[in-house]
């Protein structure tokens, strides 16, 4: 019910303004910082303005806005004209409609932020949050402080005390309790994860540096995620820049397009309007290349981010 009540509303000429391009501006900052913060994310520029939820399967209109598949689709099928829910611009046949992958990725990362809020709000955490225990009480195990990557154990404040004392246990690396602890061991060697192997593109331990990665460049995993970052940033940078030069360039082409549109109204003759359309269609086609290249482009950089992500967690988990 509320779905048709929207459909009526949108087709009564209600303007929400959603571009298709903002989304993409606003979303490369977005993404640059999800791995930190569920904030990052904005419901409202990922809200379809027909179903007023997040986007499902997202598709994009020729004109440039973006709705839920099912939701154009029912919207279409009930109005008399094939036009923009938003803008009203018609279209003289329906569009073909694709999901938008880019779109379509940070909707279903909004939508998981939302899952982990709503557990956190009903008292469950997720499970990197649950209590550790310690694992050399014997009885009643106590909640453990810290887990030492080189002992493989996670210890409460009593048993932790020979690691603050014993000149040996100094030298072991100690995080924040975790349950998954051999996630930050190596499996081969059963020694920490402290290095990365660029090579490889792979944490590894001492000893694999040692051994199979002795002619590999390796560094610490502090140094690789500080490089990473400011990579991230250098390439969102670049990103930001492209965008903006070729948003230009079509509003440039779309500004040519008219000129010929009026131009041809008052002088070609019917032959000349045609070759015209045609060339009209070959430089819309450009334009749908280049928000191809663009939507790469941003899913090349969600990906980045989402690997930093991980890495800037396991260093600040070694850090600790």
């Amino acid at each position: 019910m509320r779905l048709k009540i929207r459909i009526q509303q949108v087709a009564a000429g209600h303007n929400l303004q959603f571009e298709a391009f903002a989304v993409f501006l606003q979303g490369t900052e977005a993404t640059a910082v999800m791995a930190s913060s569920s904030s990052a994310l904005c419901e409202d520029q990922l809200q379809c303005s027909i179903c007023l939820d997040v986007f499902t399967d997202p598709v994009s209109t020729p004109c440039g806005h973006n709705f839920c598949m099912i939701c154009l689709k029912e919207f279409w099928d009930s109005s008399p004209h094939c036009q923009c829910p938003v803008c009203n611009e018609k279209f003289s046949n329906r569009p073909d409609l694709r999901v938008n992958t880019f779109i379509s990725a940070l909707a279903d990362t909004l939508k998981k932020l939302d899952q982990v809020k709503s557990s956190r709000s009903a008292g469950q955490l997720p499970s990197k949050s649950k209590k550790v225990l310690c694992d050399s009480c014997t009885e009643d195990k106590l909640k453990a402080l810290k887990s030492c990557l080189h002992c493989g154990l996670s210890f409460c404040n009593t048993h932790l005390m020979p690691h603050k004392t014993t000149a040996k246990l100094l030298k072991h690396t100690l995080i924040e309790p975790v349950e998954n602890l051999e996630d930050y061991i190596c499996q081969k060697h059963e020694r920490p994860l402290e290095l990365f192997c660029r090579d490889d593109q792979t944490c590894v331990c001492q000893f694999c540096s040692e051994t199979e990665h002795k002619t590999h460049n390796t560094v610490p995993i502090e140094e690789e995620s500080v490089e990473k970052k400011n990579e991230l940033v250098k390439t969102q940078a670049e990103v930001q820049q492209k965008i903006q030069e070729r948003l230009k360039k079509i509003e440039e082409i779309k500004h040519s397009i008219e000129v010929d549109k009026r131009r041809n109204d008052s002088i070609l003759s019917q032959k000349e309007l045609v070759k015209t359309q045609q060339k009209i269609q070959e430089r819309l086609k450009k334009i749908e290349e280049i928000k191809h290249s663009v939507e790469l482009k941003k899913v090349s950089l969600l990906q980045r981010s989402e690997r930093l992500g991980g890495a800037h967690a396991l260093s600040r988990s070694i850090q600790s």
